[in-house]
């Protein structure tokens, strides 16, 4: 019985070793994937660590020291391009202001408008009241 504890032990400690070895090449891939992007001048995101390292993603997010350095890394990177109005299409300052001026007379004409149902709302109630 005593050896048979002894074999289980053993097998026990020979997978905690190879779960190890394995966490640590997972690691050592993230790592190396992370400086290949780098050095490629790729953009360091879950995805394309996960890809290049050939791990999942969800392993990238577990080991928190790895998610925070792609979280910090993705944060330094440049943003992305902005869409780029050309200048033939884009609205004059002229245009603006007179889209602005129209907006405001309709807000004037409906706040008008309001007033005026408000005081026939409150002449018809009235009428009714006073009956």
């Amino acid at each position: 019985m005593t050896q048979q504890a002894n074999t289980r032990e053993h097998n026990i400690e020979g997978l905690r070793k190879a779960a190890q070895q394995k966490a640590e090449e997972t690691r050592r891939r993230a790592e190396d994937a992370i400086s290949l992007l780098l050095k490629q001048q790729r953009s360091i995101t879950f995805k394309a660590v996960a890809e290049t390292a050939q791990i999942s993603t969800a392993w990238l997010y577990a080991n928190e020291d790895i998610k925070l350095r792609i979280l910090h890394l993705r944060s330094q990177q440049a943003p992305s391009a902005q869409v780029k109005i050309p200048p033939r299409e884009q609205a004059s300052s002229a245009s603006k202001d007179a889209l602005i001026a129209a907006l405001q007379k309709r807000i004037h004409e409906q706040a008008e408008k309001i007033k005026n149902l408000e005081q026939q709302l409150e002449a018809a109630y009235g009428s009714f009241y006073q009956q």
